[in-house]
Parts: structure tokens; C-alpha cells; sequence
């Protein structure tokens, strides 16, 4: 039977973490891993969930593919002491079925639910199958999605290849994620909220030119078009005195569209459609499928 998720806490199903230091997740508290080989096990498993990680596999990450004396003694060290934290903490029916020993490697089984980085992404899809119908939901989903980072990725862990591509894949994951936040919020009509938030993230990462076209529509929204379009100045000249490029030709037309007070840069409303629904809850099953609570509402649709 499906459970609930909290809206105020997504991170109550949670018992493997990635975000932030890597470790186990114990009624609600960190159980650190001693040692960054120790992590590195963990996170080298994690992000490998239910695939076989090899024993070379394992060198590479643990030792950066150094030759190691008794190279196969030490892994298999720490992963018994990995088997032994899971049975301290789920019981020993749990580290048995969770944790595999094969002639090749080692396999780690976990529900999506169970894991931060999975649920994140599994609530990041939510909210954008929210976002064409119910933009002000999807900027709750993406919240709730966003709120499950409490640090960097595989923070503790030095990694090989695996960990290394696995911390870029979902930091710009997080950015994508903040970007669409900020896309949905602007399609509803809630842009002054996110204005200064905009202009930080803008400031952080001043060539990701979707956070500089949203800034300029929310400020325009606002009533605020000298300011969206001195923005777009801004980024012009970053642009060609750093890197000598000229904006993009999607920023360009946006800009384009604020000077001639485009009509389609307004908010869009219709009360027309039929049956229009409102997301009231997120619901998380049992195998971790993540679906939303439908209610009827005579609020109308944003699109």
C-alpha cells in the first residue's frame, strides 16, 4: 500500500545517502562510515545499485587502479565491514538479501525510495509531469526534490571514474532542477518571489544563459522592464568580453520580446478546460513509484 511522503520532510524514506557526507540513515540520523575508503565502498555500490560492481571496478575507485598488496584482502575487509553495519542497523535478514558476494563482485540492492540521489530524481520527473498543467505544484515538487541536498555530492569521498562522473551527472541535475524550479514558478505568476533567488543563481553561474532569460522575464512580469532588458546588457557584455561570443539566439529573440512588450510574454490563463485538477500530495509505493493525489478545483489552469 502507498505511503504518504511528508511534504515537509522527503527525506524520511530515506536510509542511503549521497548528498552530502555518504552514510546510513537510522531513524532519522546520519550513521557515519569511518574512513574515506569505507565511504567510497558505500557510494561505489550505491551508485551502482543493483548492477555488479567488478573487483577492478573496486580498485579503481578505492585505489585510483594503483597496485595495492593483497588488494583483494582489503576489499573484502571492507566490505565485511559494511555487512556488519547493515545488520547492526537493519538486522541481519536485510545485510543478507541487500548485500551480495558473487565470483565477480559485489551487488548492492536498494528500493528507490531508500536512496537521496534516486528519490531526487524520481521527484524531479514528478514535478515536470506537473509542470505544463500545474506550475504552482511543480515549484512545490521541485522544492521538495531540491530540499533532499544537504551538501555536496559523495561529500568525504575521493572516487575514481565512477564517483567522479556520478558527482557531475547529478550536480547539473541540481542546476536543471533549479532552473525548471524557477521556470514553473515564472509560469505561475509567482515570479516576485524568485527574483532575488534568480539573480543569485545568475551571479553563481553567469554563463547559463536559462537563468539569465528567466531573471528577465520575471523582472519584466514585475513591471520591471529596464531592468530585464539592462539584464540582458549585462550578460552581452560578459559574453563577448570574456569568452567573445554573442548571446544565444534564444536569449536574443527573449530580449527582443521585452523591448516590444510581446504579448506572449504575458501570463496565460484559462478557465475553459474540463475537469481541471490540482496535485494535493505526493505519494511514494512501496517499490518507490511516485505518483500525486488528484484533486478537482475551480482554480484555473496555468500554462
Amino acid at each position: 500500500m502507498a505511503e504518504p511522503l511528508p511534504p515537509a520532510n522527503p527525506a524520511d524514506t530515506v536510509i542511503f545517502k549521497v548528498f552530502g557526507t555518504v552514510g546510513l540513515v537510522r531513524d532519522g540520523r546520519l550513521v557515519a562510515l569511518h574512513g574515506g575508503r569505507q565511504r567510497t565502498l558505500l557510494a561505489t555500490l550505491l551508485i551502482n545499485s543493483g548492477k555488479v560492481v567488478t573487483k577492478e571496478q573496486f580498485f579503481a575507485e578505492l585505489w585510483d587502479g594503483r597496485p595495492v598488496a593483497k588488494a583483494d584482502n582489503a576489499l573484502q575487509a571492507l566490505v565485511a565491514r559494511l555487512r556488519k553495519l547493515l545488520k547492526s542497523h537493519f538486522g541481519e535478514q536485510f545485510a543478507r538479501e541487500r548485500l551480495i558476494t558473487l565470483p565477480t563482485g559485489y551487488v548492492l540492492y536498494t528500493e528507490p525510495h531508500e536512496v537521496d540521489a534516486t528519490l531526487f530524481e524520481r521527484l524531479v520527473a514528478a514535478a515536470h509531469g506537473e509542470m505544463a498543467a500545474d506550475p504552482v505544484r511543480a515549484t512545490d515538487m521541485f522544492d521538495l526534490a531540491l530540499r533532499l541536498w544537504d551538501g555536496p555530492v559523495l561529500e568525504g569521498v575521493t572516487g575514481g571514474p565512477m564517483c567522479h562522473g556520478s558527482v557531475l551527472h547529478l550536480e547539473e541535475t541540481r542546476l536543471a532542477a533549479i532552473e525548471d524550479k524557477f521556470q514553473a514558478s515564472v509560469a505561475a505568476g509567482i515570479e516576485l518571489g524568485v527574483i532575488s533567488e534568480l539573480k543569485k543563481m545568475a551571479t553563481l553561474y553567469p554563463w547559463r544563459e536559462r537563468l539569465a532569460e528567466l531573471l528577465m522575464v520575471a523582472l519584466y512580469r514585475s513591471g520591471r522592464q529596464a531592468d530585464a532588458l539592462r539584464e540582458y546588457d549585462t550578460v552581452r557584455r560578459r559574453l563577448v568580453n570574456e569568452l567573445g561570443m554573442e548571446p544565444s539566439p534564444k536569449l536574443k529573440d527573449r530580449m527582443q520580446a521585452i523591448l516590444n512588450q510581446d504579448p506572449s510574454l504575458e501570463l496565460a490563463y484559462s478557465s475553459t478546460l474540463p475537469d481541471p485538477f490540482r496535485a494535493r500530495g505526493v505519494t511514494i509505493s512501496e517499490h518507490g513509484a511516485i505518483s500525486t493525489d488528484m484533486e478537482q478545483t475551480d482554480r484555473p489552469v496555468l500554462y
